[in-house]
């Protein structure tokens, strides 16, 4: 069990408060002797060998204890300077734990454990990165090289055309319309999943939001899309406040919505909630919901939708399996939680994003 940070520091300073506390005392003693050989009289007043026999022990004193300060000194900091310059001689990708040697000092201890917990988190998220990079380019291959094939094929048929031209039917360009909005849609989801994840640990820009006038605003930007499939958009909204950073949040809402409408049925439902209302916790919160009357996804797939790039089995609606990713970044960016549960009646889905105090 540690000790208290007061103890310890006690316990790191007191090696070197000692020998200058004696040094103090000793040159006190010093003082007071040659005062007292000044003011005495005349008669009783030693020669200055006596003197200079009365001073010297104290002279030696004072070298010794200043000696002995200077050796306590540097064997406390020893570790600490052995243990900066560990640090310091690494590499910036070299993350490997720093090794702790049996009799290391305690306040030593717990700051190599304390950078060895960093470390530790810091390849984590190098490696999360990796394979992020690694998944977004397979992601992006796929109808990039779709593109580049169906253009290939189409530059052959006109070079070998009289007249250098072709004319393609409406299925093929409907195809090639696909393909290029899937490719702009996940270069799009990439970039605001990367400009999630700095600006997160940012303290700069949150503020007050206003949770219905933000939904209110969200809700608005998907009224057409919801009209081309003759949807039931309704918007069920109390007043509600947060702090945190309003276009994060505005991108969350969006992103729960976007997947909302895109895998409803047509002539189907979906329902923006707002407000606040009791927690499982028992605890009231902000909330903000979306519910609707889709197909639903399998209990059992919950836990991996907000996977990144995670796709429903049997999905075949258009998408990049980015948004409950970024939804999912946000929210826990804000001290919040998505949870997920089928819609009303057992039909469709419903996703709750609950707030913390």
């Amino acid at each position: 069990m540690s000790l208290p940070v007061h103890k310890r520091l006690l316990a790191l300073l007191l090696p070197m408060l000692l020998p200058v506390l004696g040094l103090v005392l000793a040159a006190v003693w010093l003082g007071y002797s040659v005062a007292a050989q000044i003011v005495r009289s005349p008669e009783q007043s030693p020669d200055l060998a006596e003197i200079g026999l009365a001073v010297l022990p104290a002279l030696l004193m004072l070298l010794l204890l200043g000696v002995m300060a200077h050796m306590a000194a540097r064997k406390a900091l020893m570790p600490w300077v052995l243990l900066a310059q560990t640090v310091q001689a690494r590499s910036p990708k070299d993350l490997r734990p720093i090794p702790i040697a049996p009799h290391t000092p305690a306040d030593v201890q717990v700051m190599a454990e304390a950078l060895n917990r960093l470390f530790a988190r810091a390849n984590e998220e190098s490696d999360a990165q990796q394979r992020f990079i690694a998944d977004a380019a397979h992601q992006l291959r796929t109808p990039l090289a779709a593109l580049q094939s169906q253009v290939e094929a189409w530059a052959l048929m006109a070079q070998s055309a009289p007249d250098k031209s072709i004319h393609l039917p409406m299925t093929q360009v409907e195809r090639l319309r696909q393909a290029s909005r899937r490719t702009t849609q996940l270069a799009n989801q990439l970039l605001a999943l990367s400009r999630v994840e700095s600006s997160l640990g940012q303290a700069a820009g949150t503020q007050r939001v206003d949770i219905k006038n933000l939904c209110e605003t969200v809700l608005e930007s998907f009224l057409d899309d919801a009209l081309a499939k003759q949807l039931d958009l309704g918007l069920e909204a109390e007043a509600a406040h947060v702090t945190g950073h309003e276009w994060l949040l505005r991108e969350l809402i969006a992103n729960v919505l976007d997947n909302a409408v895109k895998y409803t049925s047509q002539g189907g439902r979906v329902t923006l909630r707002c407000g606040r209302r009791l927690s499982p916790q028992r605890q009231i919160r902000v909330y903000v919901e979306v519910e609707d009357d889709g197909p639903g996804v399998p209990v059992g797939e919950y836990a991996r939708l907000t996977h990144r790039f995670y796709r429903g089995p049997g999905t075949t609606v258009e998408g990049t399996g980015l948004g409950l990713a970024i939804a999912q970044e946000i929210a826990q960016g804000h001290g919040a939680h998505l949870l997920f549960a089928p819609g009303a009646l057992g039909r469709g889905m419903r996703v709750t994003l609950m707030f913390g105090e």
